[in-house]
């Protein structure tokens, strides 16, 4: 389980740094992560072969289509569950992203599927951040 969640944080962050305009290479993944260059290299390779992630030398790391669709799933249940614990729950803004990072790693659609019922259409979570679209 610990090794699909680090996979998917990985995804997540190469998302987000696409979505800023900034390049993901090795060096500012393990600057992210507080890693290794070698430890982020390794989950890399990991990525090519599962096709989630294309890398040539000297370029950025760029999400495969499958990649893109699977960070997507990602950051649309974490974001969506941010929305949830502040319009429902009435968490404060500084205290949700924790939470949504253990609940974004949940695979039963159906889960999500409600939440998004009962929050109705919304396209920005509660820090500004566009929540991508998402059909379950």
């Amino acid at each position: 389980m610990k090794k699909t969640i680090e996979k998917e944080n990985y995804l997540k962050t190469i998302y987000k740094m696409e979505e800023k305009e900034q390049s993901a290479t090795v060096t500012s993944i393990s600057k992210h992560f507080g890693v290794s260059k070698s430890t982020v290299s390794n989950m890399i390779k990991k990525l090519v072969v599962m096709n989630l992630v294309d890398t040539r030398p000297y370029q950025p790391i760029l999400l495969t289509s499958y990649g893109r669709k699977k960070a997507t799933e990602i950051i649309y249940k974490h974001r969506l569950i941010e929305l949830y614990l502040v319009k429902k729950m009435n968490f404060d803004l500084d205290e949700v992203h924790d939470i949504a990072e253990e609940i974004e790693h949940i695979k039963n659609t159906k889960f999500f599927k409600r939440i998004q019922d009962i929050l109705g259409q919304y396209d920005i979570d509660p820090h500004g951040s566009v929540i991508p679209k998402q059909d379950y």
